[in-house]
């Protein structure tokens, strides 16, 4: 089994390095990128090998969601805290694995070590795009300097990233940014999904392509992931608080149950069907996961969980017996500003009043 997933993750490199290599000359040649379907994302990427990663048979550990890193070490600090062992748990990252913080190339050369999953958060999609337009010859960005001495492997795994990651046996999926309530996975729309913080309700009439995301006008949206006809749109997504509307998350009603982060200002956010996980820790907050137990144990311990599986029905936390377990920030690696620093305090509290109290926490081993 190791020999074959080793050849696996072998072959997904070398295809991604093609991907790439496709993409530079592409760049260089002024020509537009040939990808699967003619995909790009908002960023004018390629489109990930797949959008949508569904992890079919999980280990038979915990299943662990960690929010936006921003390039901070605190993730190692928060797996030693949890006794992380990537043999048995089922770790994912909720995107944003990179930028603002000081440690983005350790954590892109940490990812394939560590066996985890994760999604693709819109710094992630942009300093890529940034990346691959100053390796065609172009001028690099100010904002992502530290990407100068990124390498091809350190590029690939950003390339490799899906929009989602679904995690059926859990009943959960995780996302950046989130999704627009009453849309399929499959049919949510690329910018929206790592870019989106609130859903504005549409007024009659106004059709489908109301519910596209913000970047669709400015040239960086793509629309949907997926064409073709799909439901009724209800609500149009929007990322900037002064657009009005509602957190998406308040509004999801599953299933599945919804993992994000992205929206640093509102920091942890519980609502029955969906956990948002970014609390700032490159703002000088802390790093937060979700930590569910080993999915037997879940079966034994959660009748509820059983019997909403079994029916279909969207899952709570209480269901999953999801703990809230976080690491405080060593110092603030980026300052916050505006309504993100008047938020932090407040959220500190929240996030407090969430952990568990240390020492028996659930799903979390003790040796």
């Amino acid at each position: 089994m190791r020999l074959w997933h080793s050849r696996c993750i072998g072959l997904a490199a070398i295809a991604l390095a093609i991907t790439l290599m496709r993409r530079l000359a592409q760049l260089r040649r002024g020509a537009a990128p040939v990808t699967r379907s003619a995909l790009v994302t908002p960023y004018r990427c390629p489109a990930p090998p797949a959008l949508h990663s569904r992890i079919e048979k999980v280990k038979p550990g915990r299943l662990i969601i960690v929010g936006d890193l921003h390039g901070t070490l605190e993730l190692f600090q928060l797996l030693e805290k949890l006794r992380y062992d990537s043999a048995l748990d089922n770790l994912l990252l909720a995107g944003d694995l990179v930028n603002k913080g000081p440690a983005s190339l350790a954590v892109l050369d940490a990812v394939p070590k560590l066996g985890c999953w994760a999604v693709r958060g819109n710094h992630d999609d942009a300093v890529l795009a940034a990346w691959l337009q100053f390796r065609s010859g172009q001028a690099l960005n100010p904002k992502f300097e530290w990407a100068r001495g990124m390498t091809d492997e350190q590029a690939a795994v950003l390339l490799g990233l899906p929009f989602t990651v679904s995690v059926p046996e859990y009943g959960i999926a995780v996302v950046h940014a989130g999704f627009v309530p009453g849309v399929p996975i499959e049919q949510q729309d690329m910018w929206a999904m790592y870019e989106m913080r609130n859903v504005v309700p549409l007024d009659a009439g106004q059709g489908q392509d109301a519910g596209k995301g913000q970047g669709q006008d400015a040239g960086q949206g793509q629309g949907r992931s997926q064409g073709g006809d799909g439901p009724a749109l209800r609500y149009h997504p929007v990322e900037k608080a002064k657009d009005g509307g509602e957190a998406w998350g308040a509004l999801w009603r599953g299933p599945p149950h919804v993992f994000f982060g992205h929206d640093a200002r509102r920091r942890l956010q519980l609502h029955p069907h969906a956990t948002g996980l970014d609390t700032g820790c490159v703002y000088g907050g802390s790093l937060t996961a979700a930590v569910m137990p080993p999915l037997a144990e879940l079966r034994v311990r959660s009748p509820g969980f059983v019997s909403k599986m079994a029916s279909g029905e969207a899952l709570l936390r209480e269901d999953l017996l999801a703990q809230i377990v976080s690491v405080e920030a060593a110092e603030v690696y980026s300052p916050p500003t505006g309504s993100t620093a008047a938020a932090a305090a407040a959220a500190t509290t929240a996030v407090a009043a969430a952990v568990e109290a240390p020492g028996e926490p659930v799903g979390v081993r003790v040796e």
